[in-house]
Protein backbone atom coordinates (compact mmCIF):
# COMPACT_ATOMS: atom_id res chain seq x y z
CA UNK A 1 0.00 0.00 0.00
CA UNK A 2 1.27 3.50 -0.85
CA UNK A 3 0.14 7.02 -0.06
CA UNK A 4 -2.93 8.16 -1.98
CA UNK A 5 -2.22 9.64 -5.39
CA UNK A 6 -3.03 13.32 -5.83
CA UNK A 7 -5.25 12.47 -8.81
CA UNK A 8 -7.35 10.12 -6.65
CA UNK A 9 -7.84 12.58 -3.78
CA UNK A 10 -10.67 15.15 -3.86
CA UNK A 11 -9.60 18.80 -3.89
CA UNK A 12 -8.96 20.10 -0.41
CA UNK A 13 -11.80 22.27 0.88
CA UNK A 14 -10.50 24.69 3.49
CA UNK A 15 -13.94 26.26 4.07
CA UNK A 16 -15.51 22.91 4.93
CA UNK A 17 -12.48 21.99 7.04
CA UNK A 18 -12.68 25.17 9.09
CA UNK A 19 -16.43 24.71 9.49
CA UNK A 20 -15.78 21.25 10.93
CA UNK A 21 -13.23 22.74 13.31
CA UNK A 22 -15.73 25.42 14.35
CA UNK A 23 -18.34 22.81 15.19
CA UNK A 24 -16.22 21.03 17.81
CA UNK A 25 -17.56 21.16 21.35
CA UNK A 26 -16.27 20.06 24.77
CA UNK A 27 -18.91 17.32 24.84
CA UNK A 28 -17.69 15.93 21.52
CA UNK A 29 -14.05 15.98 22.60
CA UNK A 30 -14.86 14.25 25.88
CA UNK A 31 -16.79 11.62 23.94
CA UNK A 32 -13.72 10.93 21.81
CA UNK A 33 -11.90 10.17 25.03
CA UNK A 34 -8.31 11.33 24.58
CA UNK A 35 -6.04 11.81 27.61
CA UNK A 36 -6.20 15.55 27.04
CA UNK A 37 -9.95 15.62 27.65
CA UNK A 38 -10.40 12.83 30.21
CA UNK A 39 -7.56 13.45 32.66
CA UNK A 40 -9.66 15.93 34.62
CA UNK A 41 -13.33 14.90 34.99
CA UNK A 42 -16.26 17.27 35.03
CA UNK A 43 -16.70 20.55 33.17
CA UNK A 44 -13.00 21.02 32.40
CA UNK A 45 -11.62 22.05 29.01
CA UNK A 46 -8.55 20.06 28.01
CA UNK A 47 -5.91 22.56 26.92
CA UNK A 48 -2.70 20.99 28.14
CA UNK A 49 -1.23 17.96 26.27
CA UNK A 50 0.46 18.99 23.00
CA UNK A 51 -1.97 17.34 20.61
CA UNK A 52 -4.64 18.87 18.42
CA UNK A 53 -8.40 18.48 18.63
CA UNK A 54 -8.57 19.05 14.86
CA UNK A 55 -8.19 15.52 13.52
CA UNK A 56 -5.68 15.01 10.72
CA UNK A 57 -5.29 15.55 6.98
CA UNK A 58 -7.65 13.71 4.59
CA UNK A 59 -4.65 12.03 2.96
CA UNK A 60 -3.60 10.56 6.31
CA UNK A 61 -7.14 9.43 7.07
CA UNK A 62 -7.34 7.71 3.67
CA UNK A 63 -4.11 5.78 4.28
CA UNK A 64 -5.22 4.64 7.72
CA UNK A 65 -8.65 3.62 6.49
CA UNK A 66 -7.09 1.57 3.72
CA UNK A 67 -4.80 -0.12 6.24
CA UNK A 68 -7.86 -1.14 8.29
CA UNK A 69 -9.60 -2.48 5.18
CA UNK A 70 -6.50 -4.43 4.15
CA UNK A 71 -5.69 -5.62 7.66
CA UNK A 72 -2.21 -4.14 7.20
CA UNK A 73 -0.74 -4.07 10.71
CA UNK A 74 2.61 -5.78 10.19
CA UNK A 75 6.21 -4.71 10.51
CA UNK A 76 7.71 -1.91 8.46
CA UNK A 77 9.00 -3.08 5.04
CA UNK A 78 12.15 -1.47 3.61
CA UNK A 79 10.39 0.21 0.69
CA UNK A 80 8.01 2.12 2.97
CA UNK A 81 10.91 3.18 5.18
CA UNK A 82 12.73 4.43 2.09
CA UNK A 83 9.64 6.38 1.04
CA UNK A 84 9.64 8.15 4.42
CA UNK A 85 13.30 9.07 3.99
CA UNK A 86 12.72 10.45 0.51
CA UNK A 87 9.63 12.42 1.48
CA UNK A 88 11.37 13.84 4.54
CA UNK A 89 14.29 15.02 2.40
CA UNK A 90 11.95 16.49 -0.21
CA UNK A 91 9.86 18.27 2.43
CA UNK A 92 12.89 19.82 4.11
CA UNK A 93 14.08 21.18 0.77
CA UNK A 94 10.73 22.47 -0.44
CA UNK A 95 9.55 23.92 2.88
CA UNK A 96 12.82 25.29 4.27
CA UNK A 97 15.39 25.26 1.49
CA UNK A 98 17.52 22.69 3.31
CA UNK A 99 19.13 20.12 1.03
CA UNK A 100 18.98 16.76 2.80
CA UNK A 101 20.00 13.42 1.34
CA UNK A 102 17.57 10.56 1.86
CA UNK A 103 20.44 8.39 3.11
CA UNK A 104 21.02 10.91 5.90
CA UNK A 105 17.51 10.30 7.31
CA UNK A 106 16.89 7.56 9.87
CA UNK A 107 13.54 6.37 11.15
CA UNK A 108 12.73 5.96 14.82
CA UNK A 109 9.59 5.89 16.96
CA UNK A 110 9.75 9.42 18.41
CA UNK A 111 11.98 12.41 19.10
CA UNK A 112 12.64 11.41 22.71
CA UNK A 113 14.09 8.06 21.65
CA UNK A 114 16.51 9.99 19.44
CA UNK A 115 17.49 12.27 22.31
CA UNK A 116 18.05 9.30 24.62
CA UNK A 117 20.27 7.60 22.04
CA UNK A 118 22.30 10.76 21.46
CA UNK A 119 22.84 11.31 25.19
CA UNK A 120 23.72 7.68 25.87
CA UNK A 121 25.84 6.82 22.85
CA UNK A 122 27.06 10.00 21.17
CA UNK A 123 28.25 12.29 23.98
CA UNK A 124 31.07 12.02 26.47
CA UNK A 125 30.30 9.84 29.50
CA UNK A 126 29.08 11.85 32.51
CA UNK A 127 29.05 15.13 30.59
CA UNK A 128 26.22 17.55 31.35
CA UNK A 129 23.33 18.35 29.02
CA UNK A 130 22.46 22.02 28.45
CA UNK A 131 18.73 22.74 28.20
CA UNK A 132 17.49 26.31 27.60
CA UNK A 133 14.34 26.95 29.63
CA UNK A 134 11.42 27.10 29.65
CA UNK A 135 11.71 23.66 28.08
CA UNK A 136 9.59 20.74 26.98
CA UNK A 137 9.32 18.80 30.22
CA UNK A 138 11.07 15.51 29.27
CA UNK A 139 14.15 17.44 28.15
CA UNK A 140 14.70 18.28 31.80
CA UNK A 141 14.32 14.72 33.09
CA UNK A 142 15.98 12.71 30.32
CA UNK A 143 19.58 13.63 31.17
CA UNK A 144 19.21 12.18 34.67
CA UNK A 145 17.83 8.94 33.23
CA UNK A 146 21.20 8.49 31.51
CA UNK A 147 23.33 9.51 34.46
CA UNK A 148 23.87 13.09 33.27
CA UNK A 149 23.37 16.43 34.95
CA UNK A 150 20.86 18.80 33.35
CA UNK A 151 22.13 22.39 33.18
CA UNK A 152 19.12 24.68 32.91
CA UNK A 153 19.79 27.97 31.13
CA UNK A 154 16.82 30.35 31.57
CA UNK A 155 15.78 32.42 28.57
CA UNK A 156 16.23 36.16 28.43
CA UNK A 157 12.84 37.91 28.24
CA UNK A 158 12.68 41.10 26.19
CA UNK A 159 10.07 43.32 24.56
CA UNK A 160 9.71 44.41 20.97
CA UNK A 161 8.80 47.91 19.82
CA UNK A 162 5.12 47.16 20.35
CA UNK A 163 5.66 45.97 23.91
CA UNK A 164 5.13 42.28 23.21
CA UNK A 165 7.32 39.95 25.25
CA UNK A 166 9.79 37.66 23.53
CA UNK A 167 12.23 35.01 24.77
CA UNK A 168 15.82 34.67 23.62
CA UNK A 169 18.66 32.26 24.27
CA UNK A 170 21.15 33.30 26.94
CA UNK A 171 24.22 32.69 24.81
CA UNK A 172 26.65 33.78 27.52
CA UNK A 173 25.39 31.14 29.96
CA UNK A 174 25.28 28.52 27.21
CA UNK A 175 28.92 29.28 26.44
CA UNK A 176 29.84 29.10 30.12
CA UNK A 177 28.26 25.65 30.39
CA UNK A 178 30.09 24.47 27.27
CA UNK A 179 33.37 25.82 28.58
CA UNK A 180 32.71 23.94 31.82
CA UNK A 181 32.63 20.63 29.96
CA UNK A 182 29.00 20.11 28.93
CA UNK A 183 28.55 17.35 26.37
CA UNK A 184 25.35 18.34 24.55
CA UNK A 185 23.05 21.29 23.87
CA UNK A 186 19.34 20.62 23.33
CA UNK A 187 17.97 23.25 20.95
CA UNK A 188 14.18 23.36 20.58
CA UNK A 189 13.29 25.24 17.38
CA UNK A 190 10.47 26.22 17.09
CA UNK A 191 10.62 26.66 20.81
CA UNK A 192 8.10 24.82 22.98
CA UNK A 193 6.58 26.39 25.12
CA UNK A 194 7.27 30.03 24.16
CA UNK A 195 6.18 29.53 20.56
CA UNK A 196 8.90 31.27 18.59
CA UNK A 197 11.31 30.44 15.81
CA UNK A 198 14.96 31.14 16.51
CA UNK A 199 16.60 33.80 14.39
CA UNK A 200 19.47 33.25 11.98
CA UNK A 201 21.69 35.26 14.31
CA UNK A 202 20.90 33.05 17.30
CA UNK A 203 21.39 29.85 15.32
CA UNK A 204 24.70 31.05 13.93
CA UNK A 205 25.88 32.08 17.39
CA UNK A 206 25.03 28.61 18.72
CA UNK A 207 26.90 27.03 15.81
CA UNK A 208 30.01 29.07 16.57
CA UNK A 209 29.93 27.98 20.22
CA UNK A 210 29.32 24.35 19.27
CA UNK A 211 32.33 24.39 16.97
CA UNK A 212 34.56 26.24 19.42
CA UNK A 213 33.92 23.82 22.31
CA UNK A 214 33.17 20.71 20.19
CA UNK A 215 29.79 20.29 21.83
CA UNK A 216 27.13 18.45 19.78
CA UNK A 217 23.74 20.06 19.22
CA UNK A 218 20.50 18.08 19.32
CA UNK A 219 18.01 20.16 17.33
CA UNK A 220 14.39 19.29 18.09
CA UNK A 221 12.44 20.62 15.10
CA UNK A 222 9.23 18.66 15.56
CA UNK A 223 7.12 21.85 15.38
CA UNK A 224 8.74 23.16 12.19
CA UNK A 225 5.57 22.60 10.13
CA UNK A 226 3.57 24.75 12.56
CA UNK A 227 4.60 28.27 11.58
CA UNK A 228 1.41 30.13 12.41
CA UNK A 229 2.69 33.68 11.83
CA UNK A 230 2.95 34.28 8.06
CA UNK A 231 5.78 36.72 8.75
CA UNK A 232 7.92 34.08 10.48
CA UNK A 233 10.31 31.64 8.81
CA UNK A 234 11.69 28.41 10.20
CA UNK A 235 15.42 27.95 9.63
CA UNK A 236 16.73 24.43 10.31
CA UNK A 237 19.77 24.67 12.56
CA UNK A 238 21.72 22.18 10.45
CA UNK A 239 21.14 24.27 7.32
CA UNK A 240 23.16 27.17 8.68
CA UNK A 241 26.58 27.46 7.03
CA UNK A 242 28.40 27.60 10.38
CA UNK A 243 26.75 24.47 11.82
CA UNK A 244 29.26 21.61 11.92
CA UNK A 245 27.60 18.47 10.51
CA UNK A 246 29.91 16.32 12.64
CA UNK A 247 28.26 17.86 15.72
CA UNK A 248 24.63 18.08 14.65
CA UNK A 249 21.64 15.77 15.14
CA UNK A 250 18.22 16.97 13.96
CA UNK A 251 15.02 15.26 15.08
CA UNK A 252 11.69 15.91 13.40
CA UNK A 253 8.35 14.24 12.70
CA UNK A 254 4.95 14.83 11.15
CA UNK A 255 3.38 14.00 14.50
CA UNK A 256 2.70 17.60 15.61
CA UNK A 257 1.93 19.29 12.28
CA UNK A 258 -0.47 16.51 11.24
CA UNK A 259 -1.62 15.43 14.71
CA UNK A 260 -0.56 11.79 14.83
CA UNK A 261 1.85 11.34 17.78
CA UNK A 262 0.40 7.95 18.63
CA UNK A 263 1.49 6.48 15.28
CA UNK A 264 5.17 6.45 16.26
CA UNK A 265 7.31 7.48 13.33
CA UNK A 266 9.92 10.23 13.68
CA UNK A 267 13.08 11.03 11.74
CA UNK A 268 16.68 11.66 12.74
CA UNK A 269 18.69 13.68 10.22
CA UNK A 270 22.47 13.56 10.49
CA UNK A 271 25.39 13.61 8.09
CA UNK A 272 29.17 13.38 8.08
CA UNK A 273 30.65 12.00 11.33
CA UNK A 274 27.33 12.26 13.18
CA UNK A 275 25.75 9.99 10.55
CA UNK A 276 28.60 7.49 10.71
CA UNK A 277 28.40 7.41 14.51
CA UNK A 278 24.65 6.85 14.42
CA UNK A 279 24.79 4.07 11.84
CA UNK A 280 27.71 2.21 13.40
CA UNK A 281 26.25 2.20 16.90
CA UNK A 282 23.92 -0.83 17.03
CA UNK A 283 21.68 0.65 19.74
CA UNK A 284 20.94 3.91 17.95
CA UNK A 285 20.77 2.27 14.52
CA UNK A 286 18.27 -0.28 15.85
CA UNK A 287 15.69 2.43 16.56
CA UNK A 288 14.66 2.30 12.89
CA UNK A 289 13.14 -1.11 13.63
CA UNK A 290 10.85 0.47 16.22
CA UNK A 291 9.09 2.87 13.87
CA UNK A 292 5.58 1.70 13.05
CA UNK A 293 4.23 0.77 9.64
CA UNK A 294 1.08 2.84 10.12
CA UNK A 295 3.15 5.82 11.23
CA UNK A 296 5.46 5.52 8.23
CA UNK A 297 2.58 5.37 5.76
CA UNK A 298 0.83 8.24 7.48
CA UNK A 299 4.03 10.32 7.35
CA UNK A 300 4.38 9.81 3.61
CA UNK A 301 0.73 10.76 3.10
CA UNK A 302 1.09 13.87 5.29
CA UNK A 303 4.23 15.20 3.65
CA UNK A 304 3.19 14.27 0.11
CA UNK A 305 -0.49 15.22 0.04
CA UNK A 306 -1.32 16.89 3.36
CA UNK A 307 0.33 20.27 3.19
CA UNK A 308 -2.83 22.23 2.33
CA UNK A 309 -4.49 20.85 5.45
CA UNK A 310 -1.45 21.80 7.52
CA UNK A 311 -1.53 25.34 6.11
CA UNK A 312 -5.22 25.57 7.00
CA UNK A 313 -4.43 24.50 10.57
CA UNK A 314 -1.74 27.15 10.86
CA UNK A 315 -4.17 29.88 9.81
CA UNK A 316 -6.80 28.55 12.17
CA UNK A 317 -4.46 28.42 15.17
CA UNK A 318 -3.30 31.95 14.40
CA UNK A 319 -6.90 33.17 14.62
CA UNK A 320 -7.42 31.25 17.86
CA UNK A 321 -4.34 32.90 19.35
CA UNK A 322 -5.63 36.35 18.46
CA UNK A 323 -9.01 35.55 19.97
CA UNK A 324 -7.58 34.48 23.33
CA UNK A 325 -5.07 37.35 23.37
CA UNK A 326 -7.92 39.80 22.82
CA UNK A 327 -9.93 38.29 25.65
CA UNK A 328 -6.97 38.52 28.03
CA UNK A 329 -6.00 42.04 26.96
CA UNK A 330 -9.12 43.41 28.63
CA UNK A 331 -8.05 42.27 32.09
CA UNK A 332 -5.00 42.71 34.32
CA UNK A 333 -2.77 39.97 35.66
CA UNK A 334 -2.11 37.67 32.69
CA UNK A 335 0.30 38.41 29.86
CA UNK A 336 0.21 36.06 26.89
CA UNK A 337 3.13 35.37 24.60
CA UNK A 338 1.33 34.95 21.28
CA UNK A 339 3.07 32.16 19.36
CA UNK A 340 4.61 32.72 15.95
CA UNK A 341 5.09 28.95 15.73
CA UNK A 342 3.62 25.88 17.44
CA UNK A 343 0.02 25.94 18.71
CA UNK A 344 1.15 26.71 22.27
CA UNK A 345 0.76 30.01 24.13
CA UNK A 346 2.88 30.93 27.17
CA UNK A 347 0.96 32.79 29.88
CA UNK A 348 2.68 34.90 32.53
CA UNK A 349 0.38 34.97 35.55
CA UNK A 350 2.86 36.49 38.01
CA UNK A 351 0.66 39.56 38.59
CA UNK A 352 -2.40 37.55 39.62
CA UNK A 353 -3.47 37.88 43.28
CA UNK A 354 -3.79 34.13 43.75
CA UNK A 355 -4.52 32.48 47.09
CA UNK A 356 -1.45 31.49 49.09
CA UNK A 357 0.05 28.23 47.89
CA UNK A 358 -2.10 27.98 44.73
CA UNK A 359 -0.36 28.11 41.37
CA UNK A 360 -2.06 29.54 38.27
CA UNK A 361 -2.49 26.19 36.52
CA UNK A 362 -4.25 24.75 39.56
CA UNK A 363 -6.38 27.87 39.95
CA UNK A 364 -7.56 27.93 36.34
CA UNK A 365 -8.27 24.21 36.32
CA UNK A 366 -10.37 24.36 39.51
CA UNK A 367 -12.11 27.73 39.16
CA UNK A 368 -13.05 28.30 35.50
CA UNK A 369 -12.31 24.74 34.39
CA UNK A 370 -9.43 25.20 31.91
CA UNK A 371 -6.69 22.59 32.25
CA UNK A 372 -3.28 23.96 31.23
CA UNK A 373 0.28 22.83 31.91
CA UNK A 374 1.92 24.06 35.09
CA UNK A 375 4.83 26.37 34.32
CA UNK A 376 6.90 24.80 37.10
CA UNK A 377 7.29 21.67 34.97
CA UNK A 378 9.11 23.66 32.28
CA UNK A 379 12.04 24.65 34.46
CA UNK A 380 13.14 26.44 37.59
CA UNK A 381 11.64 29.91 37.96
CA UNK A 382 8.49 29.43 35.87
CA UNK A 383 6.09 28.61 38.70
CA UNK A 384 3.86 31.58 37.82
CA UNK A 385 3.41 30.54 34.18
CA UNK A 386 1.03 28.25 32.29
CA UNK A 387 1.15 26.69 28.83
CA UNK A 388 -2.09 26.88 26.86
CA UNK A 389 -2.91 24.63 23.89
CA UNK A 390 -4.66 26.62 21.12
CA UNK A 391 -5.21 23.75 18.65
CA UNK A 392 -8.94 23.35 19.18
CA UNK A 393 -12.23 24.47 17.67
CA UNK A 394 -13.34 28.07 17.59
CA UNK A 395 -16.27 27.56 19.97
CA UNK A 396 -13.97 25.94 22.49
CA UNK A 397 -11.39 28.71 22.05
CA UNK A 398 -14.03 31.34 22.71
CA UNK A 399 -15.03 29.47 25.84
CA UNK A 400 -11.39 29.31 26.98
CA UNK A 401 -10.96 33.05 26.55
CA UNK A 402 -14.22 33.79 28.35
CA UNK A 403 -13.47 31.47 31.26
CA UNK A 404 -9.95 32.80 31.76
CA UNK A 405 -11.05 36.43 31.58
CA UNK A 406 -14.02 35.89 33.92
CA UNK A 407 -11.85 34.09 36.46
CA UNK A 408 -9.27 36.87 36.50
CA UNK A 409 -11.97 39.54 36.76
CA UNK A 410 -13.45 37.69 39.75
CA UNK A 411 -10.01 37.67 41.44
CA UNK A 412 -9.78 41.44 41.09
CA UNK A 413 -13.35 42.06 42.24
Amino acid sequence: MTAPNADSMPAFDDVATEAAFDALSPAEMQRRGSLKWTMYPGDVIGAWVAEMDLGTAPSVTAVLQRAVTDGSYGYLPPQIGQAVREETARFQHEAFGWSVRAQDVSLLPDVLSALGAVIAHHTRPNSAVIVPTPAYMPFLSFPGMYGRQCVQVPALPSRDAGGAVSWKLDLDRIEAAMADGAGLLVLCNPWNPVGRVLSAEELDAVAVLSGRYRVPVFADEIHSSLIVDPGATHLPYASRPTADPDLTFTATAASKGWNMPGLKCAQLIASAEARRAWDTNPLSHHLANEASLLGARATVAALREGREWNACVNRYVRANARLVAQALSAIDGVEMTVPSATYLAWLDCSALPLPQGVGPAEFFRREPGVAMNDGATFGIGYESFCRLNLATGRRITELIGQRLADAVAHLHA
